[in-house]
């Protein structure tokens, strides 16, 4: 059977939810990460050394260049394949280290994993180096990538790495098959035991941990093997052993959908007014889209045209793998009341958005190892199915699991729905083998360190939600728990109070004063309506120094215009940067050092308004465009617009100037 959709497992990363579109998605997660410490991230540092207590069983190699260039030494380390084995195979694990500014020994090594699973590590170390820059004049940076990613020979299973397969239970039963009993051997059991080796190869007697989403799991094996090298944790909306437990994952995103989708809207300034109430208006839609699935064609955000068939399954999906900073997420309710009046342009559109092929060619394994996460997550989560049997009667089995749950377990959703063959991790797992039982994340008699520890997690985000993070950080003794407000996955990627907390934590042992994460840092642009026309759109205010001369019907212009550019803008942020206007049009995007620059072709956001024009983005945030308006809806002109967007602070206002039909425009629109 083909499946049509991407699995709630794969790449719950920052935001990356699509492998190819990772190097845009870093460009954005480093522009955020530059915003936030007010310094570049990405600096040479010094002159390339080695720790001063190496082990001979370190092999120092050639670094790639561009961790040359910010001064990395790199090197492998050989391991056991099996630990059980010592004798028997072995596997390579590649590290970097960035060492310390100061003379005298480093205080500790901070590691860092960022989730995934299957992801590289070391391929993120300009992201490393932005977070963890205020604590590296005492302490190194060590990159490790995980056995079976990244330099560490990682898994290559081509039908499923690049969709050769004739269905994607054919490519992940072959990659099991290829790997044979070394399917159950990259657990983060594994993974723990071969960073204590790097540590000790280098002579660190402390680790500072950072892991961050699936990199929860990766912390959670290290610390409770090896508690006494830990002087810190952090925990950035961690998975761990909670969330292993059967139908757990989709029991968590189904309870924190609602919240995620209310509060976004709720913030936002162009979606409050429209939406009073968000949890009955998507209690509505899932409803609606249970009845009768929204079909049709769109096109995604790289300017593709899709066929859409977007049922309950399907609506659940894209809850916990929002596009964008949200931007799925803030656009639902505005689609749904299209929905109800006949538009469903933008419904299909954010379908269309957020439905990748599983058969699909996810590139080289080096940055994302698909055979990496099915071996690792596969083996981790607790089956509701023998794996003794075959995967027909595991299908069985798994059914009956599902029938047996309370019919409320996953309200608002369905159990259809949220364990539809599409969405389940039980189900894509189905065909994978776990030959010999796979080191588990928590050893017999392991103990929890009662050791500083920051958790972390964001009261929208649904791939970790809050009621999970806290369930981890429960387990830590030593843990303080803190609910970000309107961060992305993985706050202390995201906002500026959370990664001075952890920068904190590792300089002084102190958690700091966490008051400044109950207020939003940035609130992600959420919409209120899709005008199907120039006059079903909110009148831009009249800006009361500006000398505005259009009335009623030429401000609602005003509102279409920058809502045309935003639309535009939002999906570069998330697609390849060229795309469609949301009714036609196209845009085109280039990035350079300094930000992007976005070019509007005929673009129509109301269907009576045409926008042709350009917009600048820079990475401090400040927002320009020019934009030329036509069409039976409006008289026409060129509008100047300036302000911010994803600005740091309280959304401000737009101001927007120029002429309309020959009259002034002196309009503000809220920057969302």
């Amino acid at each position: 059977m083909k499946h049509s959709r991407r699995s709630v497992l794969a790449l719950s990363l920052i935001c990356m939810s699509v492998v190819s579109s990772a190097q845009i998605s870093e460009t954005f997660q480093l522009r955020r990460l530059s915003q936030i410490s007010r310094t570049s991230p990405v600096q040479p540092r010094h002159e390339t050394h080695v720790p001063a207590t190496t082990s001979s069983d370190v092999i120092w190699v050639k670094c790639p260049d561009q961790a040359q260039a910010l001064g990395a030494s790199c090197g492998r380390l050989s391991v056991p394949l099996d630990y059980n084995l010592p004798q028997g195979a072995h596997t390579s694990i590649y590290f970097e280290v960035y060492l310390h500014t100061n003379t005298g020994t480093a205080v500790s090594a901070i590691l860092a994993n960022v989730g995934g699973p299957g992801l590289t590590t070391t391929g993120l170390r300009s992201m490393w180096l932005g977070m963890f820059g205020p604590n590296l004049d005492a302490h190194d940076l060590l990159l490790i990538d995980d056995r079976g990613t990244g330099g560490s020979d990682a898994i290559d299973c081509k039908p499923l790495q690049y969709g050769l397969g004739p269905t994607f239970d054919a490519e992940v039963a072959e990659c099991a098959a290829q790997l044979g009993p070394a399917a159950s051997l990259h657990s983060t059991g594994d993974v723990a035991m071969d960073t204590d080796a790097v540590r000790a190869a280098l002579g660190y007697e402390l680790v500072d941990y950072y892991g961050g989403s699936a990199g929860g799991n990766d912390v959670t094996s290290y610390a409770t093997r090896f508690g006494s090298h830990i002087r810190s944790l952090i925990l950035d909306s961690p998975v761990g052993t909670p969330a292993m437990l059967p139908f757990a994952i989709n029991y968590y995103i189904s309870l924190a959908s609602p919240r995620s989708v209310r509060l976004d809207c709720q913030r936002s300034p162009t979606c409050a007014p429209d939406h009073s109430d968000p949890d009955s208006e998507f209690a509505q839609l899932i409803k609606a889209v249970r009845r009768r699935a929204v079909r049709g064609h769109a096109y995604n955000a790289s300017g593709d045209l899709v066929a859409v068939d977007l049922d309950e399954a399907g609506l659940f999906f894209l809850l916990p793998n929002p596009t964008g900073n949200f931007v799925g997420t803030g656009e639902l309710l505005a689609a749904y009341e299209s929905l109800l009046r006949g538009d469903s342009i933008p419904l299909l559109r954010l379908g269309a958005e957020g439905i990748v092929p599983l058969v699909t060619d996810s590139g080289p394994p080096n940055f994302f190892s698909y055979g990496a996460e099915f071996a690792i997550y596969c083996v981790s989560i607790d089956m509701p199915y023998e794996w003794s049997v075959a995967p027909p009667i595991r299908l069985t089995q798994l059914e009956e699991a599902v029938s047996d749950l309370p019919a409320d377990y996953f309200e608002p959703f369905s159990k259809t729905a949220v364990n539809a063959e599409l969405n389940s991790p039980y189900r894509e797992c189905l065909d994978w083998e776990e030959p010999t039982p796979p080191a588990p994340i928590v050893p017999l008699g392991g103990t929890y360190p009662n050791v500083p520890t920051l958790v972390f997690s964001s009261d929208i985000d649904t791939v970790v939600p809050d009621e999970l993070a806290g369930k981890v950080a429960a387990l830590f003794p030593g843990s303080t728990f803190f609910v970000v407000a309107e961060a992305g996955h993985e706050p202390a990627e995201t906002n500026q109070c959370a990664l001075s907390l952890v920068n904190n934590l590792i300089e002084a042992l102190q958690v700091g004063d966490g008051s400044c994460l109950k207020t939003p840092e940035i609130v992600w642009p959420a919409l209120g309506r899709f005008p199907l026309v120039a006059a079903d759109a909110r009148p831009a205010e009249i800006d009361p120094n500006g000398g505005n001369e259009v009335g009623v019907a030429e401000r609602k212009v005003v509102t279409v215009a920058v809502a045309t550019a935003i639309d535009a803008l939002k999906r570069s942020t998330f697609g390849g940067g060229n795309g469609v206007g949301l009714r036609s049009g196209t845009f085109q995007t280039t990035y350079g050092a300094n930000g992007q620059k976005t070019t509007l072709t005929n673009c129509v956001f109301s269907s009576d308004v045409t926008v042709n024009g350009t917009i600048e983005w820079a990475n401090d945030s400040s927002f320009t465009a020019d934009l030329a308006v036509t069409g039976t809806g409006t008289a026409g002109g060129a509008l100047h617009v300036e302000g911010t967007w994803e600005a740091p602070g309280p959304v401000g206002n737009f101001n927007v100037s120029g002429t309309l039909g020959g009259r002034q425009v002196a309009a503000l629109v809220p920057e969302a």
